[in-house]
């Protein structure tokens, strides 16, 4: 089998405008009517004749033009016939959109059709397909999407094996998504997002998106800096060859509002230019008391085609979300278990902050994506971004009281000032808390680039596609904030009047109104509330650039690819010591490919991550001479199977994964410093399956097995204890059924199941041991119907039909997450 038997032969697309009616588009969320659609008319259609299009390494069917006088016949394929048989071929112009089982060439960054991608760029930086790269790749189409009333990236993958995609809840401030066992790291069109976390970015909206797609594994070969569980890269929307228009409204639970438009095509007067503009505007509340989720998001782009063998694409986001924190960090009691005094259990809207606390962002960015075919065998692809970020966070939220803690605190103030057998309350009815308060404003500016040229030559009989290039990201933030402050701390629970300046706060019924003074944990000092100290946060700065170069290798049936990379990162942050790093790091896998579309393989990759602001120390009763953390390491061995027949629709992955990570960080009780050292393997089997049972009938399934534990640890009693979040056990399964023909044509339905295992989380400290905490299983079921006719679309979701009370996960530190209630939103839209 080839390398890439779509890239044998490259047809020559021709476009013509004389089938598509005039239509107007009016769009909205800060900006007025932008353009209108139908300014060619079909004589005017037939004197404007674009140039044949063809990208970079894309192959693309021929389609027939309108103009006789300008005619072109396609380009004749040297493939073999039985190979021109296999491949799917484009139905006749005439054909409605429709029409169910119609499938269009597909290229790594073009829409899903049915839930089944069949080619990638994530996995080679290079259009190929999946059968071809031996990694665990999903992809998640905007189709699915829809159908299943995403709304984050985190719904986006939560039907992905090997993902917990609610890493920590629902959490309004950004995106944590956890693959194998481990956070991942963010790119999006290839390119990370940020080296940062929620201050440092903005939750992706995937309304902008065409596809979300999950390699699961190490990828620091091709990407550099990336957590050894995997990467989630983001491709965007993207300007396209047939005009569209969708406009579309929401409303559902928690008062979500939401308007959203997605217009392009080709520029009238010169079909050389294509455009696209994606809008968002929402006004919507959250499940949790004072906390809102507005959004102002604007999202152009434009393509220039100046030849078929040159596309230059621009593409820029402006974007403000305006919103608070549903993150409210609840103790274990009260949560995870009931009080022990009153029986009670907190609900899931309780907001422990002050309704003027808010989590504002705004963030805008440019994209440049250049391809260019030098040769009929030489292809370069540039690509670069900058994006800024202004983050604003005003919050309380729960102080993490502990035995050790209060203890520390009492031998500091030289009283004894809080009584530890109340913690984490303050109180001995265990109803009131102390609570932190902090304010951060954070500016980031994020700069990234990667160039890299592929070759497609023949040595003897074996066929190679070489890639080689440079990327270079170079990310500064900095800001301003306040010290620790803690609020409802000085009570009558705690001291006497008049040292008392603090009202309590209840949990389970609370008051809420700011003291009207704070105490600064740092100094020990009262601060007035309405003028607390800003200091100067510390500025960092990592620079990095990467060279490597890869060789996707093919012989009979037989293919392997090959990688090598060498990272140069600088990481300079204000009161620590620079750090000059060099990281190697390599990727190679061998596949066999049967003819019924059975592909085995086994691959090798590693992954580095830095740990910039991380200070560690060698000995914990001697916390002298700290220095910077080094970057976590790891790798993995993967063997797999794929099995996606030529042409059919569906798609079976299964693969078992052994990962090792070192460096971890662990938390000492005596200092503000950790020790370094702790190594987590983690090891597990993933299965999945995805697409058309019949023409009618669409489904996704997924299960995972993994076993994670400690195989290194400073402290001894925690060698062999399980790796915090990682569930045992995961398994999803989603289905729609849409009907074709007679009275119910138009209607779909759909439905699925979602099973996350319980997880444990020991202590995991140096000189001491927090304990155990188990967060329990749960059973989700999401549902979902539409209406489809004429362009108009009619859509009910419903996630967590029924309304299940659960944690996404507590940790030993004293914290739970709690889970998405039952969110209901019904939308309307119209194609034209």
């Amino acid at each position: 089998m080839p390398l890439d038997s779509d890239d044998q032969t490259t047809a020559r697309i021709a476009f013509s405008e004389a089938h598509y009616p005039r239509r107007a588009v009016w769009v909205a969320a800060s900006a007025a009517a932008l353009i209108h659609l139908g300014a060619i008319s079909p004589a005017s259609a037939q004197t404007a004749q674009p140039p044949p299009t063809t990208l970079p390494t894309i192959s693309v069917e021929a389609k027939k033009q309108t103009a006789p006088a300008k005619k072109k016949a396609p380009a004749k394929s040297s493939a073999p016939r039985a190979q021109q048989a296999n491949r799917p071929q484009p139905p006749a112009p005439s054909q409605p959109a429709e029409a169910p089982g119609r499938r269009t060439v597909e290229t790594a960054t073009s829409p899903v059709q049915d839930y089944v991608a069949t080619r990638s760029g994530t996995g080679t930086k290079t259009d190929t397909p999946l059968r071809e790269t031996p990694q665990s790749i999903s992809v998640v189409g905007a189709e699915q999407m829809r159908d299943q009333g995403v709304q984050s990236l985190q719904e986006a993958v939560r039907y992905t094996p090997g993902v917990l995609a609610d890493g920590f809840g629902f959490d309004s401030r950004g995106d944590y998504i956890i693959v194998r066992g481990i956070p991942a790291a963010y790119f999006l069109d290839g390119m990370r997002t940020t080296n940062g976390y929620y201050a440092n970015t903005a939750a992706a909206e995937p309304y902008s998106l065409e596809r979300v797609e999950v390699l699961r594994g190490p990828a620091s070969m091709l990407y550099g800096q990336a957590t050894t569980g995997g990467i989630i890269n983001m491709i965007s929307k993207r300007p396209q060859e047939t005009p569209h228009a969708e406009i579309g409204v929401e409303y559902g639970s928690y008062d979500w509002k939401q308007f959203k438009f997605d217009v392009g095509g080709p520029v009238p007067t010169d079909t050389r230019w294509l455009y696209r503009m994606v809008g968002v505007a929402r006004d919507s509340d959250t499940q949790v008391d004072y906390v809102q989720n507005d959004r102002l998001f604007f999202a152009p782009s434009l393509t220039f085609r100046p030849s078929g063998d040159t596309s230059i694409t621009l593409l820029g986001t402006v974007r403000r979300d305006d919103g608070g924190s549903t993150q409210q960090f609840l103790p274990h009691e009260g949560t995870l278990y009931p009080n022990s005094i009153t029986g009670e259990r907190i609900p899931r809207r309780r907001f422990v902050g002050e309704p003027g606390d808010y989590n504002d962002t705004e963030q805008q960015s440019v994209s440049l994506l250049v391809d260019h075919k030098l040769a009929p065998w030489l292809e370069l692809h540039h690509g670069t971004r900058y994006t800024h970020t202004d983050n604003t966070y005003s919050t309380h939220y729960p102080a993490p009281l502990t035995t050790d803690l209060v203890n520390l605190v009492n031998f500091q103030f030289g009283i004894p000032f809080l009584n530890p057998a109340n913690v984490p309350f303050v109180d001995p009815t265990r109803q009131e808390i102390a609570r932190v308060y902090l304010w951060r404003n954070t500016e980031t500016d994020v700069v990234t680039s990667d160039t890299n040229l592929t070759a497609k030559v023949m040595t003897g009989g074996i066929a190679h596609k070489l890639t080689g290039g440079v990327d270079y990201t170079r990310y500064a933030t900095g800001g301003s904030g306040t010290p620790i402050l803690v609020d409802n701390l000085l009570t009558p629970n705690v001291l006497p009047p008049p040292f008392a300046v603090q009202s309590p706060f209840n949990v389970y019924r609370p008051t809420y109104g700011r003291n009207a003074y704070y105490l600064n944990f740092t100094t020990g000092l009262l601060e007035p509330s309405n003028n607390f100290t800003v200091t100067k946060r510390s500025d960092e700065t990592q620079t990095q650039t990467g060279v490597y170069v890869q060789d996707q290798i093919n012989l009979g049936n037989w293919t392997a690819v090959v990688g090598a990379r060498n990272d140069w990162l600088k990481i300079e942050q204000a009161g620590i010591e620079d750090q000059d790093l060099s990281e190697a790091t390599v990727r190679a896998g061998l596949m066999y490919h049967f003819w019924f579309g059975l592909t085995p393989y086994v691959s090798y990759s590693q992954a580095f991550s830095a740990q910039p602001g991380n200070q560690v120390i060698k000995d914990p009763l001697n916390p002298v001479d700290p220095r910077p953390a080094d970057p976590l390491q790891g790798d993995q061995i993967e063997v797999g199977v794929k099995f996606q027949p030529r042409g059919a629709p569906f798609v079976i992955n299964a693969a078992y994964f052994d990962l090792t990570e070192k460096n971890r960080l662990v938390s000492d009780v005596l200092s503000s410093f950790s020790l370094q050292g702790a190594e987590a393997r983690i090891r597990g089997f993933e299965i999945e399956a995805a697409g058309s049972l019949t023409e009618n009938f669409k489904v996704i399934g997924a299960y995972t097995y993994m076993d994670g534990e400690y195989e290194d640890h400073f402290n001894a009693f925690e060698i062999g204890t399980p790796v915090e979040g990682v569930p045992q056990h995961m398994a999803s399964l989603w289905g729609i059924y849409t009907m074709h023909t007679g009275f119910w044509r138009g209607f779909s339905i759909g439905g699925g199941a979602r099973y996350i295992g319980e997880m444990k989380d020991y202590g995991k400290l140096v000189t001491g041991d927090l304990g155990t905490i188990t967060t329990p299983d749960v059973t989700l079921f999401d549902a979902m119907i539409a209406y489809e006719k004429d362009g108009w679309r009619w859509q009910l979701v419903a996630q967590n039909l029924e309304d299940t009370y659960y944690l996404s996960l507590c940790t030993v530190r004293g914290d739970c997450g709690i889970g998405q209630g039952r969110t209901v939103i019904t939308s309307l839209s119209y194609k034209f």
